[in-house]
């Protein structure tokens, strides 16, 4: 597809368009210059830029028209992402979590985000070798992880944008159960390391799944898949079936299946969501919200 930019007559006539004070002119430009995507982004953004440069004073409606219908675009890109990975056989936990990440940074460079965490990779990858039992690898990966690399849980602004997305994270090496948990999984899963997130109630962590279902061949008939826990927020400490027991007893939670086992990379979205939904409650940001639940029917359709 050719690349729109601003030498595009039509589009630089729509974008002239955009401050008509004639709100049906400007309904109409608007709805067009959407229905051409993410292309022609990089003229609006250019366009903004130039009048900001041109003007000392704010150019009112038509600096906002643009911005708005940048995010507008931005926003039906991020939807459209999503229904693509929702259809998908794979459902890429790296590749969902960035599309999450880029309704709040729309200029997020998955490229960056996907060598910082193939540095990681490299660096754990050099430690491992094939004797090593799932403790040791998890031995392994804490000491990387938050040894070395200097990753820690934050336990401020708890649902902040800088704890909560993949890209921040890897920027303040600090984050919250959820993010430091998909940081982990995705790293262990790009060196076919059986990691995967369990989602607990209040709380997420990681199971290191039993491959080989050596659990059975020791007599434990309980169809347990997991070997241990894994709680990145507190440095990876590892954790048995009974810890999480008892948390959900602490709870006054029953013991469901679903909460010892690995979920589903839907599921760590749909919560990725609904922790952006509190957060964004909680400061107001209603227009926010209402964001947050058009792409939470997506991973429910």
């Amino acid at each position: 597809m050719e690349t729109l930019n601003l030498e595009n007559s039509q589009v630089v006539a729509l974008i002239r368009l955009v401050e008509d004070p004639d709100p049906n002119v400007y309904g109409h430009v608007k709805q067009r210059l959407v229905e051409m995507g993410r292309e022609i982004v990089p003229s609006l953004e250019d366009t903004l830029n130039i009048r900001k440069q041109q003007f000392a004073f704010d150019d009112g409606d038509h600096e906002t028209r643009l911005q708005h219908i940048i995010k507008e675009i931005q926003f039906n890109q991020v939807k459209q992402d999503l229904v693509s990975w929702r259809a998908s056989t794979t459902r890429d936990l790296l590749k969902g979590s960035m599309i999450i990440s880029r309704f709040q940074f729309p200029e997020i460079n998955e490229r960056d985000v996907e060598d910082e965490l193939d540095k990681i990779k490299q660096k754990v990858w050099l430690e491992i070798n094939e004797e090593n039992t799932a403790f040791e690898i998890v031995k392994i990966f804490n000491h990387v992880i938050f040894d070395i690399c200097g990753f820690e849980s934050s336990k401020s602004n708890f649902y902040s944008e800088e704890n909560s997305y993949i890209n921040t994270v890897l920027s303040s090496k600090k984050g919250n159960p959820l993010s430091l948990s998909i940081l982990y999984s995705v790293i262990a899963q790009k060196l076919q390391i059986p990691i995967y997130g369990v989602n607990l109630p209040n709380h997420f962590v990681l199971g290191f799944v039993d491959e080989f279902q050596t659990l059975k061949m020791l007599g434990l008939t309980d169809d347990r898949n997991i070997l241990f826990y894994i709680n990145p927020f507190s440095k990876g400490r590892i954790l048995d079936h009974n810890e999480i027991e008892n948390y959900l007893r602490s709870l006054n939670l029953p013991l469901q299946k679903n909460y010892f086992e690995p979920c589903s990379n839907t599921e760590i979205l749909k919560r990725m969501l609904t922790n952006r939904t509190f957060a964004y409650n909680k400061k107001g940001a209603n227009e926010r919200v209402e964001g947050i639940k058009e792409l939470q029917l997506i991973l429910e359709s």
